[in-house]
């Protein structure tokens, strides 16, 4: 039976309500084929034996048709009463330009701390340029390194998550478990892997609003692999897609000149409007630059499943 629009929301609700990549985990749903037991014992697994008691609350709560308990709407309401992270500023930047800067969204420190779980769960020393080269990391520049503390506690920051509840205009939202990533400087013999500017949304209508999110983990000057957009483009997605000539792939078209690559501090956060091309830049710098994704999303939000 073919996938529908709520079957795809629904699955990755309850992969993301759970603390779960949705690629890894359809290689263990695929290559072991597991019981219900083992499923459940693997996802126990991965948070050592206890999962997050709201978490499995708001997956009851929307799986059932039931209300939140008390518990959720306190957790809500609190995040709610936070004060503002993003100012009048910040959201006549973010109009212009589809992307903000959170600055400071976790402590250096945290950053820092992130930062190291990654250098060890490469095997390589920021210290010793040769080690990060020695071999390959995952897809690319992308790795497959989700589960450590540090990044948990991450996806848990009041700041990043009040500001993606300003942008969404509700608290109620729905945190990914995304990668991480490491892109060193390039050589001759490793040049530059991407990703090079692309969408991660589909390019057929109805367009809906979305946000994406990286966090960064070291300092990184725009010379440094840092993340680049074309600033403004969600103002004119539609129009172009509109009046490009017949049979034209839009994914292969070049917007390398408009793109500008974003630098920002150690523990800044910057979350951009999913209508722009995007991606990560040559890294011509001295240091890797290492990032965590992580994006948000309220219940109701639909994504287009013909894909262009």
């Amino acid at each position: 039976m073919e996938s529908t629009e709520k079957d795809w929301r629904f699955d990755n609700l309850l992969l993301n309500g759970l603390g779960l990549p949705l690629e890894e985990t359809i290689q263990y749903v695929g290559q072991q084929a597991p019981s219900f037991l083992e499923f459940e014992q693997w996802i126990l697994a991965k948070h050592n034996g206890q999962l997050d008691p709201l978490q499995v609350d708001r997956l009851n709560s929307l799986f059932s048709g039931q209300p939140y308990p008390a518990a959720v709407l306190r957790s809500l309401q609190e995040l709610d009463q936070e004060p503002d992270v993003l100012s009048a500023e910040d959201f006549a930047f973010w109009e212009k330009n589809g992307y903000v800067i959170v600055r400071g969204a976790i402590a250096r420190e945290q950053a820092r701390a992130t930062e190291v779980a990654v250098w060890e769960a490469l095997g390589m020393h920021p210290q010793e340029p040769a080690t990060w080269y020695q071999k390959p990391i995952g897809k690319g520049i992308m790795m497959d390194f989700y589960h450590h503390p540090t990044l948990r506690a991450n996806r848990q920051s009041t700041r990043i998550r009040k500001a993606f509840a300003q942008l969404w205009q509700t608290p109620d939202l729905w945190t990914t478990t995304d990668r991480t990533s490491f892109n060193p400087p390039e050589t001759a013999d490793l040049p530059f892997q991407g990703p090079h500017l692309h969408w991660d949304m589909r390019l057929e209508p109805p367009f809906r609003f979305g946000t994406q999110g990286l966090l960064y983990l070291c300092d990184t000057p725009a010379e440094q692999g840092a993340f680049c957009c074309v600033p403004g483009f969600h103002r004119t997605l539609e129009t172009w897609l509109a009046n490009l000539p017949a049979g034209t792939d839009p994914r292969q078209v070049n917007l390398n000149a408009q793109a500008v690559p974003i630098a920002a501090e150690a523990g800044d956060f910057i979350i951009w409007h999913h209508f722009l091309p995007h991606g990560s830049s040559p890294n011509r710098g001295t240091y890797p630059r290492i990032v965590q994704y992580l994006n948000m999303y309220p219940v109701d939000f639909k994504e287009n499943m013909a894909w262009r």
